[in-house]
């Protein structure tokens, strides 16, 4: 939820790395952020560009990269008050990664070498950044996981069940079918079946992007 201080909405506030500060430093920290505006379809990220936070303030993103083959290969969808970056934060060099808005979208910006000069201050963001650093690492293993798992069926099933375990039995997808049918490493047309199957076992239900799991 985005902190409003006298009508002024706080964007550093929708992120776990600066919301555990105090208010005034929350507030001390947003003049240094750069808010932009930009298009569905616009790439706002790609392999090679300056490291830098990258908040979610309304809209959607979508993050790929692109295989040996050139198929892109989804690796999120965020949403508002999601973000990506932290890893950067460090120097480390963006390698891979695209980012193209999905739905129009406002994005507040942290350059590195703006988060360099406020670890002077603030020392205690480095051990912060560290911990969400490590969990996005976890994500991204779980993916991994996902993808080594032969049958598609097995693997939507494993993906919906890690879905469940963190936000319980009843959840939207967080993304569009051909989003997750790239994200899983198959096509919209055998993940539709696979969905279909899954219900006719009972194992699911599904409404559009609403899933629950059957106890």
């Amino acid at each position: 939820m985005m902190t409003t201080i006298n009508g002024e909405h706080l964007c550093v506030s929708l992120v776990p790395l600066f919301n555990q500060l105090s208010l005034p430093d929350q507030k001390r920290i947003e003049t240094m952020v750069h808010h932009h505006h930009y298009q569905r379809r616009e790439i706002i990220l790609s392999p090679g560009d300056e490291g830098k936070l990258m908040i979610v303030e309304a809209g959607r993103l979508k993050l790929y990269q692109l295989s040996e083959n050139g198929d892109e290969q989804v690796l999120a969808v965020l949403g508002t008050g999601e973000y990506v970056g932290e890893q950067w934060l460090y120097g480390a060099a963006n390698e891979a990664i695209f980012a193209v808005v999905e739905q129009d979208a406002a994005i507040c910006e942290l350059t590195y070498d703006a988060f360099t000069n406020l670890l002077a201050e603030y020392p205690e963001l480095a051990a912060r950044l560290l911990q969400l650093t490590m969990a996005k690492v976890r994500e991204l293993t779980a993916q991994n996981q996902f993808l080594v798992i032969d049958g598609v069926e097995e693997r939507l099933w494993a993906y919906l069940s890690h879905l469940a375990s963190q936000r319980g039995g009843r959840f939207t997808l967080p993304m569009k079918m051909k989003d997750l049918a790239a994200y899983l490493g198959t096509t919209p047309e055998t993940l539709s079946r696979k969905f279909r199957h899954l219900q006719e076992e009972g194992k699911i239900t599904r409404q559009n992007r609403v899933v629950t799991i059957s106890q």
